[in-house]
């Protein structure tokens, strides 16, 4: 999984404001759904270090399962693979991915959030 983060600047005209908002580009994003980087996204910080704790536990073999999710995807993970569940397509499984690659995705979009220079 490739992936980059970067401020996405832009005016809102509904208070005359310059404003910036961070966004996540992942290469071949279509292979994990049409909206899984805006579910990401919409992760509060406290439910991302709530994920990555729990992530650590899966791989670390103190926790057999773990799901997580926002709006429109599951995350379903264990040991070694993790599931993209569409939850408004029948629950369908629409990707596989690594748990270790998930685990370090969401860590690093975590860590970028809470970095000093970040705003």
């Amino acid at each position: 999984m490739q992936y980059k983060f970067e401020k996405y600047q832009y005016y809102d005209e509904r208070d005359n404001s310059n404003k910036s908002t961070s966004i996540i580009l992942i290469e071949n994003e279509e292979q994990y759904g049409a909206y899984f980087s805006t579910e990401i996204t919409n992760l509060n910080l406290e439910y991302l270090d709530e994920i990555v704790n729990s992530l650590e536990q899966i791989l670390s073999g103190e926790l057999q399962h773990y799901e997580f999710g926002y709006e429109v995807y599951t995350i379903e993970c264990k040991n070694e693979i993790s599931f993209i569940i569409d939850t408004y397509n029948h629950w369908k499984c629409i990707a596989e991915i690594s748990t270790q690659e998930i685990y370090e995705f969401i860590r690093d979009w975590r860590n970028y959030l809470i970095k000093p220079d970040h705003s």
